[in-house]
């Protein structure tokens, strides 16, 4: 399909597609489930992919994990949509958009995962320079990041801690998070803005324009002979670690099954996901991916808090004190 049929396919179904795009092979937008799947009925931007392939693209979004094809998306939100109207589409004509790119040629169905065929081959990770990762100030260095840090719960200590930097160009002012592997290897920079006129709120960077997302935040610590507590982003993780050390995240509320199972050899999981539909979502992805051989308790924020990164140091031991 191509990238002028694309857009006019997701814009067809309500989705918002940038003007300017910055993954190569893809399209990006929000996500076209966003009335019905997303928090609010409302999709943030650019969670959304589709592949530019001929035949039948591969679509996924990473909010709402779901997975599949124009057509198979097509027919699904038609159906869904006459059960539960959200939006006016005009469903004849998508259904030739779909329909025209089919002809033009055939889908390998069995390609890599959507968030690894984004960045890089299956099975190889792109290691980013250090000296890319010192071009960023420690986050002590910016005193409006040091403020947000200090309302979020996160003091100097553990700033230092995760080794936090600081974006400081004034389209992005983010806060960010190394990412290492296994081996300790620089792999991936999440950054979260702290404006809230800024979009997107959080940011995976790319070097050369490639990134590793089938990694985990919290990789270089983890101890997979003890229980690992399980969180979505990185803010969570930063609040949990004032408690418990051996916290991952990875990094989305979405995520295929080989990201989960790069993490298995942690044979105890302890999932504190955020309250609604994607934590939801994802609770049960873990139970579908890893339920028959691992030792998984769900736990749940309080009633009054959204993410374990709203929640206090006690209310964290509470919380993990009712594992087993």
């Amino acid at each position: 399909m191509s990238p002028d049929a694309v857009r006019a396919f997701l814009t067809g179904l309500g989705a918002k597609v940038p003007h300017s795009q910055a993954r190569a092979g893809w399209i990006v937008s929000s996500c076209p489930w966003g009335p019905w799947n997303h928090e609010k009925g409302k999709s943030a931007p650019e969670v959304f992919g589709v592949a530019l392939e001929s035949g039948d693209p591969r679509c996924a979004c990473f909010a709402c994990g779901w997975f599949g094809h124009a057509e198979g998306l097509l027919m699904e939100m038609r159906a869904r949509n006459k059960l539960d109207p959200r939006i006016t589409a005009k469903w004849g004509e998508l259904a030739k958009i779909v329909e025209d790119a089919t002809i033009e040629g055939v889908l390998d169905f069995d390609g890599p995962a959507y968030e690894e065929i984004m960045t890089a081959k299956r099975g190889e990770l792109h290691p980013f320079p250090e000296w890319w990762l010192d071009s960023f100030s420690p986050v002590a260095e910016a005193q409006d990041a040091v403020a947000y840090l200090s309302l979020r719960g996160v003091s100097p200590e553990l700033a230092l801690d995760l080794d936090l930097r600081f974006d400081s160009r004034p389209e992005e002012r983010r806060i960010c998070f190394p990412v290492r592997d296994f081996g300790k290897t620089l792999v991936g920079f999440h950054g979260r803005t702290i404006l809230p006129e800024i979009e997107p709120r959080y940011r995976m960077y790319v070097h050369k324009k490639k990134n590793n997302p089938i990694c985990w935040l919290g990789e270089s610590w983890v101890d997979a002979d003890k229980p690992i507590v399980v969180v979505e982003g990185p803010f969570d993780l930063a609040s949990v670690r004032r408690v418990y050390a051996n916290v991952v995240s990875p990094l989305s509320a979405s995520f295929s099954p080989a990201k989960l199972k790069r993490m298995g050899d942690a044979l105890e999981w302890v999932t504190l996901f955020d309250r609604g539909t994607g934590g939801d979502k994802a609770r049960q992805r873990v139970d579908e991916v890893l339920g028959e051989h691992h030792m998984i308790h769900h736990l749940m924020p309080p009633s009054h808090r959204k993410d374990p990164g709203e929640m206090t140091e006690d209310e964290l031991v509470e919380a993990l004190e009712q594992i087993p």
